[in-house]
């Protein structure tokens, strides 16, 4: 199957541990790593540092690392859909709280801004908590041993 759309996901890292987010203004939303669509004309690096920014205030120049790709597949609305995600990650930057609240200004379908909170988890920990199939990468060695 063709995917649908292409995105990123960011498995940004501190020590042993994953920067996760949630929405507190949308609770249902499961906790997730920052991600996103790439817009046309883009490549995955570039859709990952623009995404990554947007969702978190932060842009980490340096330490990028692309490890492959996944197709996730699921149902949204009785249609089968494919995704296909870059997968990156990166260090955080040094000076990063622990937790913080960032408004994203314009949100990708349109509508009003968007509050994430973000905060990191032990990656064993994340694997076990976020949503969306975005645990998938977490078992794959080329990611894993970032957090060894």
């Amino acid at each position: 199957m063709a995917p649908d759309a292409e995105k990123v996901l960011i498995y940004a890292r501190r020590d042993c541990r994953v920067l996760v987010f949630d929405e507190p203004d949308f609770p249902e939303v499961p906790l997730q790593v920052p991600g996103g669509t790439l817009e046309h004309g883009e490549v995955p690096l570039e859709a990952a540092k623009r995404e990554f920014h947007e969702e978190t205030g932060l842009f980490p120049h340096e330490g990028w690392s692309g490890l492959g790709s996944i197709d996730y597949h699921f149902r949204k609305n009785g249609a089968r859909l494919c995704h296909r995600r870059h997968i990156f990650t990166v260090p955080t930057p040094e000076g990063v709280p622990e937790n913080w609240l960032h408004t994203e200004k314009h949100s990708s379908d349109g509508g009003g801004p968007v509050r994430f909170r973000l905060f990191f988890l032990d990656w064993k920990e994340t694997a076990a908590s976020i949503g969306l199939g975005m645990e998938l990468p977490l078992s794959w060695p080329t990611l894993r041993i970032f957090f060894a």
